[in-house]
């Protein structure tokens, strides 16, 4: 059953949507960009009785209403402009977890994917270092160059450690379409080439042992060819599923030379 979302998962989205917004928004706003970055489902769509508010918007309105980001100092509700302005405090736990909330927002995860990991940062305690792994720095490499070298290097790692696995007898398919780069493009160009799709957000914690999250992560990793992976992906709002893909491939894939 898909778990519908709570306030402190709110918070770190809301933060990002007020430093894109100098630092202020009004409650409207941030519900629609907080819909627009979230992309709510299931019974947090469902409208309350009596209201214009679906379940969401009300969540949404209870971080002003609950005084959820002056409860952690994170955020201030100011009555006179009807504003939310971020805090000193509130900008030093978005600059402390952007790269793990960035990287959740644009790798098109579920909403309940999104939620559980925005969950498991605001219960990050003891405030360990959240350390990612993304895949999307490798496919567009020229990317690494405005990223930490650490990230680059810890998703370079990931990958290999997915390519070695998913490689039997020397070849690595794609897992929707069954493409081989090596068959199309010859061993000096496409040999051992492949993406990995991340299923699921894949991160860990700076104290955790690398060798036993990349066991953890293969769970959650597939080796797809880059057009599959495009499709996978096509819609923003809503990922394509990798068994609705390949079912569309069985029934339409014909490749014309």
């Amino acid at each position: 059953m898909e778990q519908r979302i709570t306030e402190p998962e709110l918070i770190l989205p809301s933060l990002y949507l007020m430093s894109l917004n100098n630092g202020i928004i009004t409650t409207s706003e941030l519900i629609q960009k907080l819909r627009n970055i979230m992309k709510p489902t299931g019974e947090d769509l469902n409208i309350l009785t009596g209201r214009n508010d679906d379940k969401f918007s009300q969540k949404v309105r209870n971080l002003i209403a609950h005084r959820t980001f002056e409860r952690f100092g994170y955020a201030e509700y100011n009555t006179d402009t009807g504003q939310i302005d971020i805090t000193n405090n509130g900008k030093l736990h978005l600059q402390n977890n952007q790269e793990v909330l960035e990287y959740l927002l644009i790798n098109d995860f579920t909403y309940t994917d999104l939620t559980e990991n925005l969950r498991k940062v605001e219960k990050n305690k003891n405030k360990k270092k959240i350390e990612t792994f993304d895949e999307n720095i490798i496919i567009q490499e020229g990317t690494k160059k405005l990223m930490q070298v650490a990230t680059y290097n810890r998703s370079m790692i990931l990958r290999n450690y997915a390519i070695q696995y998913f490689t039997h007898d020397n070849r690595i398919n794609c897992h929707c379409c069954n493409f081989n780069f090596q068959d199309f493009y010859g061993e000096q160009i496409g040999g051992n080439f492949i993406e990995i799709h991340h299923t699921k957000p894949i991160f860990k914690y700076e104290d955790e042992d690398l060798e036993h999250t990349l066991e953890q992560a293969i769970g959650n990793l597939t080796p797809v060819c880059s057009n599959c992976h495009r499709m996978i992906h096509r819609n923003w709002n809503k990922p394509l599923e990798i068994q609705a893909l390949i079912k569309n491939i069985n029934a339409n894939g014909i490749f014309v030379r």
